[in-house]
């Protein structure tokens, strides 16, 4: 039987708008919505061979091959092309919510079962869909282990490594906690592939490091979705990258189908990554008015996390209730405008294996109860939370209301939505605003039945999640794998997730330029943690100091995800913390997270081979601000080797001819131009010392006018700031907001001259600057 299929174009990814996570006091939603068609769509083939086998190619060249799927049935593996039978292909045509499409489906005999392979590209995009489906309920599909997986389609062969015009092909897979980012891995794509496969598994990137990138990830049943990385067996077989479910299923209902995406884009690894992200949002349908009017988001807030002053310890013979009451009032008194608390894990109850037993305040801890503190200090909360402990007050199996899943692991799962509705409810009462759910590894890996179960796991996010949108809360995530991650496409209430590991005075966990990329293109706000605003803080129970305050502030503000100070009682750096916001502890970020730039992930996986050829390796991350179409760029290098030159194109400024000038902030008057012709070459920016860059465009012409902004603060041209700029042939006119009566002072560079109009804002926080009057109206 004849099996060619060659498709041409082939494949997907829409370019929709990425979310922002600027404040707006409103709650009306945005979806994704979907654009014209790719122009990258000609560049992508999906060729289907005689014998089954298929290639992904990429401008005419092979980076994917396959190997033969593979299906677990009655306990037995059924292989392509050997016990697996081909009963049919079947080739159709339809449309749905992305687009038209041609599909091809292979239908399978393992056994006594019948199962699915099917291939879906839409007609004008650069993507292809992989589906595994299972026509009827099938039994004994169990793997050797939970990390692997019960079937296998698509499946890469990765005996030889694909060389491109440019050199080999790189890789950057995602994997671990935190947002995938602590078992990271880059290398070059081969037999020597090293990734994070199973339960902590994530997105796959493939680039060249001329441009040309392919995403490869799930596209549903995201919980139950994985992928791993069959070894090579000397001279038996090569080695393998196998997509299907969690290899801790058993059973699998009939009709289910389990499907993969793969995305292409020409435009390098950033864009690549927008591009499929925003394609899930737009599947999805992810919402981003949460993100986008969350609180703890948007304002400056207190932490008592891991690394916080306050961690498991109190003031000198105090308990935590004093504590908080005296962390308010002294930072009343140093005009820090917290807006919010967090509540790590020491304030509740823990049970068998330190796991949660009563998520309630214990006496010694708020001896008047958490009420009391919110009512005193009128500040909301985010309230910790880890894994279920199996000897848990709530279940019903301990005469509680709610029906769990106790396990011998020391662990359990709530299965019952009324339990969220109703423990998110009691919080509500002691100002909880955003629910922190850690652990999620151990939870999920703890509980058998979380990676036995097709849908159980997806189950238990949801009904969170549900329990956060009737209580009108966000939720934070917290140790984190890529499939909960993936999840938040269906649970937009989720607003944010922790992409570093937990800080500690001194530690390097600030570097999250590649977590923070995945984190955003799905909709989320990368959170970096708390940090330190002063270096020596006396008595810390971790006997250390923080080397690198501003870095660690920088960082948070660029993240343009939370920014939680975590100081002891006398130590806050009014003066630096202070850069990170308004008076009101708005905060002032960028309209983006800030995401480690291409050149250097291209240099992490394949050295001085890619275009950008030689230089140096360090911490180089880009972001920008919008406002009224201007674009402001900001660029981050820290933790450098050596020099490194930097061009506006690879900041993703663009090639275009206009002009632009840049400065680095602690340098304001030092402007120069910018351009591919005039790059940056910098050096000496350190972790004690980061560089931050600030690109302007000229406003207008005759006389010239450049804004340089806000130059007290960490983005000193921020949409929260600044709203709007109405350059005409003869002024520029800047709409500004901010407290009540607070002044700001704002910077142009005009002619050669720099200028500074000073604002108090009045009343009602609104602003008009009028630079030709040199006046703030």
């Amino acid at each position: 039987m004849e099996l060619f299929w060659k498709l041409s174009p082939v494949l997907i990814v829409l370019c929709l708008p990425t979310v922002s996570a600027t404040y707006k006091d409103t709650a009306t939603s945005r979806t994704p919505t979907k654009v014209p068609d790719d122009d990258d769509a000609d560049n992508i083939q999906l060729v289907l061979s005689q014998d089954g086998s298929y290639n992904v190619t990429i401008r005419g060249i092979s980076w994917l091959r396959s190997s033969p799927a593979f299906f677990n049935v009655d306990g037995q593996q059924y292989v392509q092309n050997r016990n697996l039978k081909l009963v049919s292909n079947v080739t159709s045509h339809g449309i749905d919510r992305i687009g038209r499409f041609v599909s091809h489906t292979y239908r399978f005999r393992a056994g006594q079962r019948e199962v699915t392979a099917t291939f879906k590209r839409y007609i004008g995009l650069p993507l292809v869909y992989f589906s595994q489906g299972y026509v009827g309920d099938t039994e004994g599909t169990k793997a050797q282990s939970a990390d692997h997986t019960i079937a296998g389609f698509p499946a890469f062969n990765l005996s030889h490594t694909v060389t491109t015009p440019t050199g080999p092909l790189g890789y950057l897979a995602y994997g671990g906690i935190h947002c995938a980012d602590t078992a990271k891995t880059f290398g070059i794509f081969g037999p020597g592939t090293k990734l994070k496969g199973g339960l902590e598994g994530g997105p796959l990137v493939l680039f060249d490091g001329g441009g040309d990138v392919v995403v490869v990830s799930s596209a549903s049943h995201f919980m139950a979705a994985s992928h791993w990385l069959q070894p090579r067996v000397k001279g038996h077989s090569a080695g393998q990258l196998v997509y299907g479910i969690m290899g801790g299923v058993d059973h699998v209902p009939a009709g289910t189908s389990v499907q993969f995406v793969l995305s292409y884009s020409s435009q390098g690894v950033n864009t690549a990554m927008e591009k499929w992200g925003s394609h899930l949002q737009y599947v999805y349908g992810r919402r981003d008015d949460y993100v986008r009017n969350d609180m703890t988001i948007n304002y400056l807030g207190y932490y008592t996390d891991n690394g916080a002053y306050y961690y498991y310890e109190t003031e000198r013979h105090k308990n935590y209730q004093a504590t908080i009451l005296d962390v308010v009032s002294n930072a009343n008194k140093l005009h820090v405008p917290y807006r919010y608390l967090e509540y790590d894990s020491w304030w509740y109850y823990k049970g068998v294996d330190n796991g949660v037993k009563t998520w309630e305040a214990m006496p010694d801890i708020f001896p008047k109860g958490m009420s009391y503190v919110y009512q005193q200090t009128g500040l909301r909360a985010v309230g910790h939370n880890r894994y279920w402990s199996n000897d848990t007050t709530y279940a019903t199996q301990n005469g509680g209301r709610y029906n769990f899943i106790l396990e011998h692991t020391g662990k359990a799962v709530p299965d019952d939505q009324k339990f969220w509705i109703d423990l998110l409810t009691n919080a509500s009462h002691w100002g909880l605003y955003t629910y922190e759910q850690d652990w999620l590894d151990v939870e999920f890996e703890g509980v058998h039945a979380l990676h036995s179960d097709l849908t159980l796991g997806a189950k238990w996010l949801r009904q969170m999640a549900q329990g956060a949108v009737v209580n009108n809360m966000t939720i934070q995530y917290c140790m984190s794998p890529a499939r909960d991650i993936l999840q938040t496409l269906e649970n937009s209430v989720v607003t944010q997730a922790r992409v570093s590991h937990d800080y500690q005075p001194g530690n390097v966990q600030w570097k999250i330029g590649v977590s923070s990329l995945l984190a955003h293109v799905l909709g989320l706000a990368p959170f970096k943690d708390n940090f330190w605003s002063s270096t020596h803080q006396p008595g810390n129970r971790y006997k250390g100091k923080e080397p690198n305050p501003e870095l660690q502030l920088t960082a948070a503000v660029l993240s343009a995800g939370p920014v939680a100070p975590s100081d002891g009682i006398g130590f806050t750096n009014v003066t630096l913390l202070m850069r990170c916001c308004n008076a009101e502890g708005l905060i002032l970020k960028p309209s983006k997270p800030a995401t480690m730039i291409d050149d250097q992930i291209y240099k992490r996986a394949l050295g001085t081979r890619g275009v950008g050829g030689p230089g140096s390796v360090g911490e180089v991350w880009a972001t920008y601000s919008v406002i009224s179409s201007h674009v402001f760029g900001i660029v981050l290098v820290a933790d450098l080797q050596g020099p490194y030159t930097i061009t506006p194109s690879m900041v993703g400024l663009g090639k275009e001819p206009s002009v632009l000038y840049v400065y680095e902030s602690h340098e304001p008057d030092r402007l120069t131009v910018f351009s591919e012709q005039l790059p940056l070459v910098v050096s000496g920016c350190l972790a004690v010392r980061p560089c931050v860059y600030h690109t302007a465009p000229v406003l207008r012409q005759q006389p010239s006018v450049i804004l340089l902004g806000e130059l007290g603060k960490i983005v000193p041209i921020s949409p929260q700031r600044i709203t709007r700029i109405d350059v005409t042939d003869s002024n520029v006119i800047m709409h500004v907001q901010g407290a009540s009566l607070e002044h700001v002072q704002l910077t142009f560079f005009v002619d050669s001259i720099y200028v500074t109009i000073t604002c108090v804002i009045p009343r009602n926080r609104n602003a008009t600057v009028d630079l030709n009057a040199r006046s703030c109206t």
